[in-house]
Order: structure tokens, then sequence, then C-alpha cells
């Protein structure tokens, strides 16, 4: 397979807009795997779990030696994340999302994330895990021709408000925490299989009480908490 090289050798990025290569491959990764890596680095670069106590099979389905112990037999996965806490295992949800704007087509220019399959599989299974981690980027779907300008003017406003944040950083890398909202939810507390939260008024959403900014240290521990409390 051929690519596309500048004079120089360096491969040119995809989207001319892109500030970087590196910028641009840390945005394109599929939501499912981004999540599964933004869950990770909160919950050992936040909470300040080792790794070696979360686990995250990366497959969208699970692992195959987990699902598939024995020929022929089929084992259910329990959850996306697995986390040894001090009181024992804890079962994870994990949700991944990119702004949204709703009803673009009727003027509405509201950013928003939505998340769905909260409750249940497409197949109506109830799912069972302990909590959910619901993970919204300050980032634009690709779609939009505002994506980098948007992503900028992000930076520029976090870093006027003495938060750093910089569009090179990794998913894994701490800084990338600093466009990132969680939600840290029981699963008893989960309301529906389905919530979308307007960013603008985050402290009106049902979930707000559970909502921690990623660059925000403490809450991010305090939202922990407060979710393995309820558990008990």
């Amino acid at each position: 397979m051929s690519d596309e090289r500048a004079p120089n050798g360096t491969i040119h990025a995809l989207d001319p807009s892109s500030p970087s290569v590196r910028a641009e491959y840390a945005r394109y990764l599929d939501l499912d795997l981004l999540g599964k890596i933004l869950a990770r680095n909160f919950l050992v670069n936040r909470l300040g779990y080792a790794h070696s106590s979360v686990d995250i099979p990366l497959g969208r389905y699970g692992d195959a030696k987990a699902k598939y112990p024995i020929p022929g037999q089929f084992k259910k996965d329990l959850c996306d994340c697995r986390v040894q806490t001090e009181e024992g295992g804890v079962s994870v949800e994990i949700k991944c999302a990119r702004i949204n704007i709703a009803n673009r087509s009727l003027g509405q220019t509201s950013e928003n994330w939505a998340f769905q399959g909260l409750l249940r599989t497409p197949g109506k299974v109830e799912k069972k895990y302990d909590i959910m981690i619901a993970v919204g980027i300050r980032q634009l779907g690709l779609e939009d021709d505002r994506y980098w300008s948007h992503l900028q003017a992000t930076r520029r406003y976090l870093q006027s408000q003495n938060v750093r944040c910089e569009m090179d950083a990794w998913p894994h890398e701490v800084l990338f925490l600093s466009l990132c909202s969680f939600f840290v939810v029981p699963r008893v507390r989960v309301k529906s299989n389905y919530f979308r939260v307007t960013i603008n008024s985050l402290h009106n959403s049902t979930y707000a009480a559970y909502q921690a900014w990623g660059y925000d240290d403490q809450r991010c521990q305090d939202v922990w908490c407060h979710a393995l409390n309820q558990l008990h």
C-alpha cells in the first residue's frame, strides 16, 4: 500500500487542516477503543490505581480466551472493565462520545454528548455491571468543518482558565484528560438506556452529581468514591 509523502519524506496528514499527524491519529480512533483508553487513563492517573488493578479487554466483544474457555462452550463477558479496589472487584461499563449537535438541520447549535446502550444491549439483554463511566470529549465529529478550529478555541479557553491542554496529547497521556468530562454513575442510578447532556448546562443534568472534568483531580476522586459508596 503506497502513501503520499512530502518532499522531505514525512507522511502528510489526512486532513490538511490538522496541526500535525500526531494530533490527527489521536482523534481518529474508534470510540469504543478510545473510551477504554481514556477510562484506563482516568482510573490510573486520576484515581491512582495500578495498571495491574485495571483489566480492560480491548476487543469490542471481549477477549476470546475469556469468552471461549472450553471448546464448544461460551461464557458471556461480564463487563468492559474490572477494577480491583480495596473493597473488592468492581465491574465497569464504559461509554464514550464526541460532541453532537442535535437537530442541526432545524438551526440548532447546542453542543451535547449522547450516550446509549446504558442498560441493555441491542438484543434487549440487560447489562450487569456496578458502575458506568461515560466519557464526553470536547471535540466535534470529523464531519464538521470547524473540527480543528473548535478544538483550538477549546484549548485557548482552557489555558485561559489555567488548565493545561495540548492538541498533540495522546489519549493515554494525562493532558488528554483536560478535554474530557467523566460521568461516574452506579448502575442502580442509571435511569434510562439513553441520555443526552448539553455541555453548557451540565449543572442541570440528571447526572450532575456524578460529573467531573478530567483536569480536576479532587472532583474525579470524589465522584468515584461517591459511586463506590452506593454499591454497599
